[in-house]
C-alpha cells in the first residue's frame, strides 16, 4: 500500500479506534509520557508522532498546564498523524483542555515531518513508528527534529510469545483462515524490533544513544467480543488478512474469533480483557 492508501485506511478506522482502541492503548500512551516527564527540560517543546486520538499529547498538555501554574511559563505540544481523521479526533479531544495556546494538531507524515532540524526537546511515538512502511525513516526523522541530547520515547508491542494480547487475538484468526491465505502471509517486519536488543540496535543506528528498554504490562478491556472483532476487522494492520478472504471464507473466521472471545469474556455481552505487554524505549539524540 502507498502512504496515501494507508492514510485513507486509518481515516476509515478512526471512528472505531476512537470508540474501542484509544481507551485501551491511551493508558499505555499516557504512561509512556509519564515515564520521561521528570527528565524534560523546563518549557520543553514536545512532538508526538502518529498521535491517533492524542492520548499521549493529553498527558503532555496537562504537564505543560501544571508547569505554567507553578512557574508562570511552559512549553508547547505538537500532535501529528498522517491520517486527517485521526488528527480531527485529536484536535477535538485536546480542545476541551482549554490550552489552544499550548497544543497544535497537524497532519504530518512521520517519515518526512517537514519541521526544521533540532526543533524539539522530546519526541514521542506510542505504537506509531514501529508500523511505518519505512520504519528507519521514521527513527531518522525523530532524530533530525530533536535537539542534541533530546529525548525519544516510544512503545512497541512485544512478540506473541511474550504478549498474550497478540496470541489471544490472532490464534482464532489463524485457525480459521483458508490455507491459501495463511501460506501467503509474510512475516511481520515489526517482529524484528519486538525484542529489546532488536529495538535498541535499530534506534541506535538512526542516531540515538544510551537506549533504555523496559517492559510495560497492562490489562486492556474491550466492551464486548463483537466490539473487539470490529476493531480487528477494520484495523489496517489486520485488515489485509481479511481482505484476502471471500465472504464465504470470512464467515468462519468471524465465528472462530467471536467464539474464542465470548469464552474469554464469559458471554457475548461481557467485556473482553487481554493481558498486554510492550516495550518502552527511551533514548537520547546523539
Amino acid at each position: 500500500m502507498t502512504n496515501d492508501d494507508l492514510s485513507r485506511a486509518w481515516d476509515r478506522h478512526a471512528e472505531t479506534y476512537a470508540r474501542v482502541g484509544a481507551p485501551c492503548t491511551g493508558y499505555i500512551a499516557q504512561s509512556l509520557f509519564h515515564t520521561v516527564a521528570g527528565r524534560l527540560p523546563s518549557a520543553a517543546h514536545i512532538l508526538e508522532i502518529a498521535c491517533g486520538n492524542g492520548e499521549l499529547s493529553r498527558a503532555a498538555v496537562m504537564h505543560c498546564l501544571e508547569e505554567r501554574k507553578t512557574t508562570g511559563t511552559c512549553g508547547r505540544v505538537v500532535a501529528t498523524d498522517f491520517s486527517p481523521a485521526m488528527v480531527a479526533h485529536a484536535k477535538s479531544n485536546l480542545g476541551v483542555l482549554g490550552a489552544a495556546d499550548i497544543v497544535q494538531c497537524e497532519v504530518r507524515d512521520g517519515q518526512a515531518l517537514g519541521f526544521e532540524d533540532a526543533s524539539f526537546d522530546a519526541v514521542f511515538s506510542a505504537f506509531g513508528i514501529f508500523l511505518f512502511p519505512d520504519r528507519n525513516a521514521g527513527w531518522r526523522e525523530a532524530a533530525r527534529v530533536l535537539r542534541p541530547g533530546g529525548l525519544l520515547a516510544t512503545a512497541v508491542w512485544r512478540g506473541p510469545e511474550d504478549n498474550a494480547l497478540a496470541r489471544l487475538q490472532m490464534a482464532p484468526v489463524m485457525a480459521a483462515l483458508p490455507e491459501r491465505v495463511r501460506a501467503s502471509l509474510p512475516r511481520a517486519s515489526w517482529l524484528d524490533i519486538a525484542s529489546p536488543e532488536g529495538l535498541a540496535k535499530e534506534v541506535s543506528a538512526a542516531g540515538f544513544v544510551a537506549p533504555e528498554v523496559s517492559v510495560f504490562n497492562a490489562v486492556l478491556t474491550a466492551p464486548t467480543p463483537r466490539a473487539t472483532w470490529s476493531m480487528m476487522r477494520e484495523n489496517p494492520v489486520t485488515r489485509s488478512l481479511f481482505a484476502a478472504c471471500s465472504d464465504e471464507e470470512l464467515a468462519p473466521v468471524e465465528r472462530s474469533v467471536l467464539s474464542s472471545f465470548e469464552e474469554l469474556a464469559g458471554g457475548a455481552d461481557r467485556p473482553v480483557r487481554f493481558d498486554a505487554s510492550c516495550h518502552f524505549l527511551v533514548a537520547r539524540r546523539a
